[in-house]
């Protein structure tokens, strides 16, 4: 009897457009409030304004787009009040992570963290910037695949991207990566030690340093 194998449909065009316009919002190829104009989205992919139009609409229900009736799509921007209440809400739904993932895979958990560390560290060394904040976003990512939640997870998907966006912009000066860098390295060291409520700590500085340094992005822009 020969096995039945489930083939792989290729994503929709609006799906690969929705794909280029969020990695192009998340990695800054787009800034703070840029206008996206489908003419020139279509003309970069290939893709018909049809797709391009649909996946605009999906990309503001998930948050990094704005939509504004007869003048169009833009790049979300964020208020420092929605700053604020961004990190609080990551601090609260990551160290719940972190205590649902020491509590059911504490050891995958320290396991994937001390290899992410490696590879920041081979990533900040040959000065692969982006490489190096994807591997910053996984460092985070880790206590979500590991808390066994899903509601955990779902919740943190919802803000992922933006956080993502968030980290572009605020990573371009090397003293904030070099920081980065050492609490990362510092919180998987706090763990492997049992030391969870000073893990925290270091985490709760390091998101909350997102507000701070967003205000004066903020104000550096308005010179």
């Amino acid at each position: 009897m020969v096995k039945s194998m489930q083939i792989k449909r290729p994503d929709s065009l609006s799906k690969i457009a929705e794909t280029y316009i969020r990695e192009g919002i998340i990695k800054g190829t787009f800034g703070w409030g840029e206008a996206l104009k489908e003419t020139k989205l279509s003309a970069a992919t290939g893709i018909s304004k049809t797709p391009i139009r649909e996946a605009l609409s999906a990309l503001k229900l998930q948050g990094l787009v704005q939509i504004i009736p007869q003048c169009g799509a833009f790049v979300v921007t964020l208020s420092q009040e929605d700053v604020v209440q961004l990190c609080r809400f990551r601090l609260i739904l990551e160290t719940a992570a972190m205590d649902q993932a020491l509590e059911e895979n504490t050891a995958a958990l320290l396991y994937e963290l001390e290899i992410l560390i490696a590879k920041m560290a081979t990533a900040r060394e040959f000065g692969k910037f982006e490489q190096y904040l994807e591997l910053d976003a996984d460092f985070h990512d880790v206590f979500f695949r590991n808390c066994g939640n899903s509601y955990l997870r779902d919740g943190y998907q919802k803000v992922s991207d933006i956080v993502r966006t968030m980290r572009t912009h605020l990573s371009k000066r090397p003293e904030r990566t070099a920081k980065s860098f050492n609490e990362h390295q510092a919180i998987t060291a706090l763990l492997r030690e049992g030391k969870v409520k000073a893990a925290k700590t270091v985490l709760k500085r390091q998101i909350t340093r997102g507000e701070r340094s967003y205000a004066d992005l903020i104000a550096a822009k308005l010179k």
